[in-house]
């Protein structure tokens, strides 16, 4: 394995990290819709800021020398990015 930037942990560590952000951005412009509504839906603004908080505290948490954790969060959660990707 090599050390350094661009080892392979480290390239997958930014993979989760960018899965994670999409998955924020997601939130973030379905909050957004909702509070440019004349009424907001309170369920879905207090659904989409959990979330938010949620993945936040996954990505600051997540450790780039566990590579483990690493491939099982991209595992778990690539899926997901990719599926609100479509939408």
């Amino acid at each position: 394995m090599s050390s350094g930037l661009f080892n392979r942990t480290g390239v997958r560590y930014e993979v989760a990290c960018e899965i994670l952000g999409a998955i924020i951005s997601h939130h973030a412009e379905v909050l957004g819709l909702e509070n440019s509504k004349a009424i907001a839906d309170p369920t879905a603004v207090v659904a989409a800021q959990t979330a938010i908080s949620e993945i936040n505290g996954l990505r600051d948490g997540l450790d780039p020398k566990d590579s483990a954790a690493i491939e099982s969060l991209i595992a778990e959660y690539g899926p997901l990015a990719r599926q609100l990707n479509k939408v």
